[in-house]
């Protein structure tokens, strides 16, 4: 397996919703990924008029995590097929083809990756973990179709344990 840093292969992605365009607004949780904003939130969030300029739109296929909580799960992979916006808090940002998204979902939510975000977080009573912080750490990648084998099996292993916990 290759030792990769995350600048050789990811990418921000958010663009600026600087025409107020009306995409649902959209959160990220620390369990549940990517939810609509009003099902995050008690009072719905953001009202739906609101003004939104600062939003990042984000397209199917991209992640996105809050640099504040990412330390306790809060990342998200968009899989919908459609766009959406989420707060300008949010790093927004695309893997290239060199790297299976599936594969990397599972290894963001591994020891691995906790230790790297405690390794290279900063801050002083609230601890950061910006987008520069993500491209300075490493992970061993197979193969592409190893990548896509692994990310199939902690999928099958995922339902399975969501199955069994029914």
């Amino acid at each position: 397996w290759e030792q990769r840093k995350f600048s050789d292969f990811v990418f921000p992605s958010g663009v600026r919703n600087s025409d107020n365009l009306p995409f649902e607004s959209y959160s990220v949780s620390n369990d549940k990924g990517f939810v609509p904003q009003d099902e995050q939130f008690e009072n719905g969030g953001t009202p739906s008029q609101a003004d939104k300029r600062a939003y990042w739109i984000v397209e199917p296929g991209s992640f996105a995590y809050n640099p504040a909580r990412i330390n306790v799960g809060s990342i998200g992979y968009l899989s919908t097929s459609k766009n959406v916006i989420v707060s300008s808090l949010y790093e927004v940002f695309r893997s290239d083809d060199s790297c299976n998204d599936r594969f990397l979902w599972h290894w963001f939510k591994s020891p691995l990756f906790s230790r790297q975000i405690e390794a290279l977080q900063e801050g002083g009573v609230r601890l950061y973990f910006f987008f520069d912080k993500l491209l300075l750490s490493e992970i061993r990648m197979p193969s592409i179709k190893e990548q896509v084998e692994i990310g199939v099996l902690f999928d099958r292993l995922d339902s399975l344990i969501t199955l069994h916990q029914r």
